[in-house]
């Protein structure tokens, strides 16, 4: 998410709206102008950014910023302003790796989670519920449901899911879940009522067996409820992808946890085995979680395998081509995600696999695989 800091003027709450580059006819409806200096006639809207040498008007929740940083807000971006002076662009018009952030608060407590765990902010899910009720429905292909646990907002996330599929049921729809909510089968019926056509659901998944997967999950009871969750989710003729990111601890089970996913949900829409991102929790439990992919790829690429020859639809996330045997990049996908896919210069820049190859989390900064190299020549 863009920030932006600035000055407030008239701004004792969060606004959420639409950004608009020039003044549009009336009526303004959730609109807040971004332009270098106030309009004269300013009725209608429902906020102003303005350059740093505007001046704020009278009445009208206002935000002050660089004049450098107005650039940075794109007409029919979703933004929001805030008494502290900040402008967060919510939902980014020109981007196709949107993602609607339900909550920060999560029943597990993942020892690798790159976005820790908050307390609920009703801000959140408000910022949530008014950007999915502005957003142009013609320029939305794409969405993903996060958090946090989103499913933890209970009849607020149901309703989150009614006004998309009322909204955007022409767009792909991802929801990133611990599946644990699901257990509760009256919940998946409702769940699965809402009819989204072109959805599916994300359930984490760290290992075949519970005392393991409750240790990364960080609690007890974790593994029972999402395996419940799945089979919930299954009756309810929703699409799964099981989502497995590999850590130290997991690492040397992959073959095991292929052919538990084999025997157990043969129902999987897909199955994602996913490179960790090594920021948030997994760097305050460096020692614990990172594994060089180099030291499990054969393992990974017999899981793979396994689930393929088992006619189940496998995929490899977040992991470079460089550090996968070669008979496993027909598995590895790119995300659309583009902080997911960045390419340092100095291991990357003359490989002639970049443009099929994920490349690395930007967010990692120096805590790489010290073999990524430019050595897949193709």
């Amino acid at each position: 998410m863009k920030n932006f800091r600035g000055e407030a003027a008239c701004l004792d709450k969060l606004v959420v709206g639409v950004a608009c580059t020039s003044l549009p006819i009336l009526p303004r409806p959730g609109r807040i102008l971004v332009a270098e200096k106030k309009p004269r006639f300013s009725y209608g809207l429902k906020g102003l950014v303005i350059g740093e040498s505007g001046e704020s008007p009278a009445g009208i929740p206002t935000v002050r910023l660089k004049n450098e940083d107005l650039a940075g807000i794109a007409d029919g971006d979703c933004i929001t302003l805030s008494p502290d002076g900040t402008v967060s662009v919510a939902w980014d018009v020109q981007s196709v790796n949107n993602s609607i952030f339900a909550t920060p608060s999560c029943d597990c407590r993942c020892i690798m989670c790159p976005q820790p765990p908050l307390p609920h902010d009703p801000d959140t899910v408000r910022i949530a519920s008014e950007t999915i009720d502005l957003i142009d429905p013609q320029k939305v292909q794409f969405i993903c449901v996060t958090g946090g646990e989103p499913t933890l907002l209970g009849d607020q996330f149901l309703e989150l899911m009614r006004t998309i599929k009322n909204r955007f049921d022409h767009a792909r729809v991802l929801v990133l879940t611990n599946g644990k909510n699901f257990s509760d089968a009256a919940f998946a019926r409702k769940y699965a009522e809402i009819g989204l056509s072109n959805c599916i659901t994300c359930v984490s998944l760290h290992s075949d067996l519970e005392e393991l997967n409750d240790e990364i999950a960080g609690v007890k009871g974790s593994f029972h409820k999402t395996v419940q969750g799945l089979y919930n989710l299954a009756k309810m003729r929703q699409r799964v992808e099981i989502r497995h990111v590999i850590s130290k601890l997991n690492a040397h089970r992959l073959e095991s946890f292929a052919w538990f996913i084999y025997r157990n949900f043969p129902f999987a829409y897909h199955i994602a085995f996913m490179g960790m991102e090594m920021t948030g929790c997994a760097v305050d439990n460096y020692d614990r979680v990172w594994i060089d992919p180099m030291d499990y790829r054969q393992a990974l690429l017999r899981g793979v395998k396994i689930l393929d020859r088992t006619a189940l639809y496998v995929s490899i996330y977040n992991i470079p081509h460089c550090l996968l045997e070669q008979d496993a990049w027909p598995f590895a996908r790119q995300s659309i995600s583009d902080w997911k896919n960045a390419y340092p210069e100095e291991t990357c820049g003359k490989c002639q696999l970049k443009g099929q190859c994920c490349g690395v989390f930007a967010t990692s900064g120096g805590l790489l695989s010290p073999n990524i190299s430019p050595t897949c020549t193709g």
